[in-house]
């Protein structure tokens, strides 16, 4: 046997498609080849079709990999033509999230979901559903509701669909306003301090995150507000009792009971007075 001679033009080829584990490779065909080879162009070799035909698929390959290939065609035993060489790169796995994503049913405690199905390469694909960034489900189908909204706020719920493998497809999200039909928490432990009268409380709570503090001194002496817990008085007369009072009130204009405080404290005399 004489020494392979590679006088030929390199054949043409086509990538027919290209997956995360997979490819379709065709060349073309001439009437002077009666066989043909692609191999992989890297050490140890590894053949991947021998035969008459323009076509192979090959499967099994992983995602995100470099994969090179050397193609030629064989006239007879000695002739061959010049080799092709080409590189092949597989994808991440295809995980796509789904084109429609929709709040329906909503009431001032819940809210309902509904979207049609993202695609996957491995396994079947579920949906990772979060709020606000926090995970509320994994589902593998529709439809999903929320039972536990905040009032007042802006939720933002956003859908992921995953594979098999813990692959995410990109977020798709929506944003469900929930209004506010109830009133902050009283502010509590009212007190003064005598550095030139401070008054202090607790925290309210609201569900909105948004809390004011209304503070007077008497019902229709309003003397500002804050979003504070504490607030500093002046201008106050000796030998007087003073009646102070926190409200709390939120975005949507509910407003707490008043709470009140007295200074001096009620039980102590007044300065100057017997």
């Amino acid at each position: 046997m004489g020494s392979i001679n590679f006088n030929s033009e390199p054949l043409n080829y086509d990538l027919d498609f290209v997956t995360s584990t997979s490819i379709k490779v065709s060349w073309e065909t001439r009437s002077d080849l009666v066989v043909y080879f692609l191999d992989s162009d890297y050490s140890p070799s590894k053949q991947y079709y021998k035969g008459p035909g323009n076509t192979v698929t090959i499967s099994d390959l992983k995602p995100n990999t470099e994969y090179k290939f050397v193609l030629a065609g064989q006239k007879d035993v000695n002739n061959r033509t010049r080799p092709t060489r080409f590189t092949v790169r597989t994808p991440v796995r295809m995980v796509s999230p789904p084109t429609f994503f929709t709040a329906y049913n909503q009431t001032d405690s819940e809210v309902s979901f509904f979207w049609n199905p993202g695609e996957v390469e491995f396994g079947e694909p579920r949906y990772e559903l979060r709020r606000d960034g926090h995970l509320l489900e994994v589902a593998s189908q529709p439809p999903f509701t929320d039972t536990s909204p905040e009032q007042g706020r802006d939720h933002v719920y956003c859908i992921r669909t995953l594979d098999g493998e813990f692959n995410y497809s990109e977020p798709v999200c929506v944003t469900v306003n929930f209004e506010d039909f109830t009133a902050p928490t009283d502010p509590s432990s009212l007190r003064t301090s005598n550095l030139g009268l401070t008054l202090s409380w607790d925290e309210s709570y609201d569900s909105s995150g948004d809390v004011t503090y209304i503070v007077d001194q008497g019902v229709d002496h309003q003397l500002g507000t804050t979003k504070e817990t504490e607030f500093s008085v002046t201008g106050l007369e000796l030998g007087r009792r003073y009646e102070f009072g926190v409200t709390a009130t939120d975005k949507a204009g509910h407003e707490s009971n008043r709470i009140v405080v007295h200074y001096p404290a009620l039980g102590i005399s007044v300065k100057g007075k017997p």
